[in-house]
């Protein structure tokens, strides 16, 4: 029994040893590019923390030196009327080139602090230098041209923009918009998708916008412009000279095509979903209509004036998985005319057709258009 307690008591006495050699830990931070005599925050080591025992003499004075990588961009001083010791900045710090540093504070007396004899370590420090707003968002390029098919789907991606900004946090987080605000394209803010949202069909000018990232932080900083240019392409009409005979030959071949426009829709479209838009065409004023099948037997519908193909009921892909329709678009002005077959595959892909628009001139028969 004598013998465990004074076993225990020698531990305990090893324990203290080493409770009293661990070095204290001390955390402040600053903001970057403060003033040099700025104070850090956070950090005030109370003098009675420092192990007066590595001291020479209590006579020598005191002696505190910052060491490790970048202590000269700090400053020690003693407040004296509370007892602590201070820290400030001597320069102006950067994040971007060092955003944290490691130090060590050694106390030693004044007399005694040779090479020979090097001060003690008795404190490790801490300092953070905190991100401000001080970089602006940047785009890598300053103008982009997009040549896209007139008959591109709605709602589909058409291009994404991406800014760098060397801040963090909020004051990294971007967010995207357009200026001119169109009716074409949509700008996801988030993201930067750019998005069609309505129909460029027979247009024949380019479309221009300007497009602007902007972060989050404080002051709010928005970057450059990015102009964007988006020229719609039209694909050539097919040669239809020939005689008439040919003519009729050619509009079998069409009117048989294994080509047809080919839109894949999901089978989770709600209800009144566009699945894509016929107009504009080039008629000044067209009107259309599904000539094949009927209405009631499918599950879309045509505007008559809009050029709308609209879900009109739910998608089942078990028990119909195509629907094949054929649409008469007529010039309410003249005997332009011309049909077009669309196929609506109900499967899980995105809304993206490869189109090819045919349109035929005055005095010719109707034909086919087949979009595949």
């Amino acid at each position: 029994m004598c013998w465990t307690i004074l076993i225990l008591c020698l531990l305990s006495t090893v324990w203290g040893n080493k409770t009293d050699l661990r070095k204290s830990f001390f955390y402040g931070h600053v903001f970057e590019n403060s003033p040099p005599g700025s104070s850090v925050n956070g950090l005030t080591i109370p003098v009675k923390r420092i192990n007066q025992q590595k001291w020479c003499s209590e006579t020598g004075g005191l002696h505190l030196r910052l060491t490790g990588e970048g202590s000269n961009a700090f400053h020690l001083y003693n407040h004296h009327k509370h007892g602590h010791i201070l820290m400030k900045t001597a320069r102006i710090l950067d994040r971007e080139i060092k955003s944290v540093y490691t130090l060590r504070l050694c106390v030693c007396c004044q007399s005694c602090l040779t090479a020979e004899s090097p001060a003690a370590e008795v404190v490790s420090i801490k300092v953070d230098v905190l991100d401000t707003n001080d970089h602006q968002p940047a785009f890598n390029e300053s103008r982009t041209k997009i040549v896209l098919a007139d008959s591109t789907a709605l709602r589909s991606k058409v291009y994404q923009v991406t800014a760098s900004d060397s801040d963090t946090g909020k004051n990294a987080e971007l967010f995207y918009f357009t200026l001119p605000k169109n009716g074409l394209f949509y700008v996801v803010p988030k993201t930067g998708e750019v998005i069609l949202v309505d129909s460029i069909l027979g247009r024949l000018t380019p479309i221009k916008f300007n497009i602007y990232a902007r972060d989050h932080g404080h002051p709010i900083l928005t970057s450059q412009k990015l102009e964007v240019e988006i020229w719609p392409r039209q694909l050539p009409a097919p040669d239809l000279k020939g005689s008439g005979k040919g003519l009729l030959r050619k509009r079998k071949s069409l009117l048989q095509s294994e080509n047809p426009v080919v839109v894949t829709v999901s089978e989770d479209a709600s209800i009144g979903s566009v699945v894509m838009s016929l107009n504009p065409v080039r008629f000044q004023a067209a009107s259309f209509e599904m000539v094949y099948p009927t209405a009631d037997s499918v599950p879309v519908t045509v505007g008559r004036d809009s050029g709308d193909i609209v879900i009109s009921r739910r998608l089942d892909r078990e028990t119909q998985s195509v629907v094949e329709i054929t649409v008469k678009i007529q010039d309410k002005r003249g005997t332009n005319m011309h049909l077009a077959i669309f196929t609506c595959s109900k499967d899980k892909q995105p809304l993206r057709p490869t189109p090819l628009y045919v349109i035929v001139t005055p005095l010719e028969v109707p034909i086919l258009v087949c979009i595949k």
